[in-house]
């Protein structure tokens, strides 16, 4: 049984760094950003067009490595949550959650019985294919399976406390974009710094882990120095598109 190395150090307090997969449906990325250092990975289901084969290949791959696999779902039902921690998903990541029982859910659907609801099918890529005791599987599913959700409009943020006192959450993201929408503010206005700063805080009290998607090295280091410990950087995609536009400049000087 795999150990999540990602949620150790959060629970550590230590800063993981990682991205988030948007297009490549190949698992030769899941390779290059292990070999890069990053801690994790999200695949996104929520906005990109991965089928459950594609990920399950790419989580396969990630459990090879010490890379820590993440699965962005596109909603916090059951259905949606238990294919892809029974495919190899060492965690997963609820989007736009705005209520508690969203949050109770999402726990109970990653938790197996006396603490959660997920149904138990252990010996496929949640083992590595391996043959493992039943309980023992349960038991180290249950202290490993890192549990997100994401709190990205102005109603999340005025709930933090409420949804951050779940027993069983782990870390609460901070969506920017969305955030900056519901509030009809720009990404970096200070409306928006405040409301995600107040995330920060209620995690702290909470003993939750707090976490942010952001575009660039600059924030994360700035969120890093305000107490973030999940911290998310670019997409495969725009990891792409600036380097084939800096080689691009590069090649015309």
């Amino acid at each position: 049984m795999q150990d999540n190395l990602a949620r150790a150090k959060l629970k550590r307090g230590e800063p993981v760094f990682g991205t988030l997969i948007s297009e490549i449906e190949n698992s030769f990325i899941v390779l290059l950003l292990a070999d890069a250092g990053f801690d994790f990975f999200f695949i996104d289901m929520e906005h990109g067009a991965f089928n459950l084969s594609s990920v399950a290949n790419m989580l396969k791959v990630a459990r090879q490595t010490s890379i820590t696999p993440l699965v962005r779902v596109p909603d916090g039902w059951y259905h949606l949550i238990a294919p892809v921690l029974d495919a190899g998903a060492q965690g997963i990541m609820v989007p736009r959650v705005e209520t508690r029982a969203v949050v109770e859910q999402t726990v109970a659907a990653c938790r197996y019985p006396p603490v959660g609801k997920r149904g138990i099918f252990p010996g496929k890529g949640n083992s590595n294919y391996r043959a493992v005791s039943f309980y023992d599987f349960a038991r180290h599913a249950n202290e490993n399976i890192l549990t997100i959700i994401q709190i990205e409009s102005q109603v999340a943020v005025e709930r933090a406390d409420e949804l951050l006192s779940v027993p069983g959450l782990d870390v609460a993201l901070v969506g920017p974009l969305d955030l900056a929408l519901s509030l009809g503010a720009d990404p970096m206005d200070a409306v928006v710094q405040a409301k995600t700063q107040q995330v920060v805080a209620a995690a702290k009290r909470h003993k939750v882990a707090s976490g942010i998607h952001v575009g660039n090295p600059a924030q994360v280091k700035l969120w890093q120095q305000r107490g973030i410990t999940l911290l998310s950087c670019l997409t495969d995609l725009e990891i792409l598109r600036s380097a084939a536009g800096n080689l691009a400049q590069e090649l015309r000087r």
